[in-house]
């Protein structure tokens, strides 16, 4: 194949990558310059082929990694349980607050809205993503 080719190859997949929005057509297209660098300097196309290749695998591998850490594959935060302390940040109303649970932050209800306004608690159960938590007024 000739340069201009290559070239139209890479700009057709550069192009699809407006359609799909997955960042590797893009990488893939511009990967179809490094045959089109080896056509130019009189490489053979089985070369051509090659150096298509290896580029592709470069840059496909450069998006997975941009993306894994974008992603932030760490491990999941751990869920609340029940038995466990958490720290009042403030009282929204009498049975309503925002805690500190395993360093994220929650909204939490009152078990009995006679309880005290303290600033620690205990959570009594988990109800989606809403804690509900026990309070004892500090000594």
């Amino acid at each position: 194949m000739d340069l201009v080719s290559w070239l139209v190859y890479g700009v057709l997949f550069m192009l699809a990558e407006f359609l799909y929005g997955s960042m590797y057509l893009l990488a893939i297209g511009l990967a179809f310059i490094y045959p089109a660098i080896a056509q130019y300097n009189g490489a053979a196309t089985n070369m051509q082929l090659a150096a298509l290749a290896a580029g592709a695998a470069v840059h496909a591998l450069v998006v997975y990694l941009l993306r894994a850490r974008k992603r932030g594959d760490g491990p999941a935060p751990a869920r609340p349980q029940i038995g466990e302390q958490v720290e009042v940040i403030e009282w929204l109303d009498e049975c309503s607050a925002r805690v500190i649970c395993h360093g994220r932050e929650w909204q939490a209800d009152k078990v009995d809205s006679r309880m005290p306004d303290a600033m620690h608690g205990t959570i009594h159960s988990v109800q989606g993503s809403r804690l509900v938590i026990t309070t004892e007024q500090a000594n």
